[in-house]
């Protein structure tokens, strides 16, 4: 009877020992997750110019998930960039008045002769602010 309780306690202190490691792994996980996700301030200087690199396949809306456009098959992942992002982001160009103009990098631009029509209005817009 003394070997059963003698192994008894063993289990259950490895047992307890095992959540406490596995406890801490996860909770070291989640704060390490939060810290990523905090918002950095940028601050704006005076005669800025917003650079926007349209080399990405342009979207409607991008997603915020990280793994939506992730192939686990092959391990890579297909960047886009949302057309409600790129707007947005002109628009708020537009209204911020340290920024002076917009620099555009293109190259091939994978997007709809749609979607490129929105992005040359909202550029005229800001044009003409």
């Amino acid at each position: 009877m003394k070997q059963f309780f003698k192994f008894m306690f063993a289990s259950m202190l490895g047992f307890f020992l095992t959540f406490i490691v596995i406890s801490a792994f996860f909770f070291m996980m989640i704060v390490g997750l939060a810290s990523l996700s905090s918002k950095e301030v940028t601050v704006i200087q005076d005669n800025s110019v917003l650079y926007l690199k349209l080399d990405e396949q342009i979207v409607e809306r991008a997603t915020e998930n990280p793994f939506d456009n992730f192939d686990f098959m092959s391990f890579s992942s297909e960047k886009s960039s949302g057309l409600n992002d790129i707007l947005q982001s002109i628009k708020k160009a537009k209204a911020d008045d340290k920024i002076k103009g917009i620099f555009l990098e293109l190259s091939t631009i994978p997007a709809g002769v749609a979607s490129l029509e929105e992005i040359r209005n909202a550029l005229i817009d800001f044009k003409s602010s």
